[in-house]
């Protein structure tokens, strides 16, 4: 559960606090590798559409608006966005924590713990 979905009248659940954090660390580092990417390839499609000078349509630097539009989509760094069957970090840290937990339970139920 998302923190502003709790009850703000209440302490926060350090674990539920302790998964916002690390969810949000993970959202951090792939949001600042994007820009570390970004970065030079927006110089290159500048110096490809000034040499070129292609349709708007086809311009580098328009379609890298696009990619970085989709990928602030897909890091909702700040939960912003809802998932709309789009791949996003949340969907897949929420399915990967699931199946984790699915895992630990099927040990457990296993070996009688």
């Amino acid at each position: 559960m998302p923190l502003d979905k709790l009850d703000i009248s209440k302490p926060i659940p350090i674990g539920k606090a302790f998964r916002h954090l690390v969810f949000f660390q993970i959202k951090l580092i792939v949001d600042a590798l994007r820009d570390l990417l970004f970065s030079p390839i927006s110089l290159i499609a500048f110096i490809f559409d000034a040499v070129v000078k292609p349709p708007v349509g086809q311009s580098l630097s328009y379609k890298l608006t696009r990619l970085g539009r989709k990928s602030d989509r897909m890091i909702n760094l700040f939960g912003e966005y809802t998932a709309s069957g789009e791949f996003t970090i949340d969907a897949t840290v929420n399915d990967l924590e699931s199946k984790l937990l699915s895992e630990i339970n099927k040990r457990k139920e296993r070996d009688g713990v």
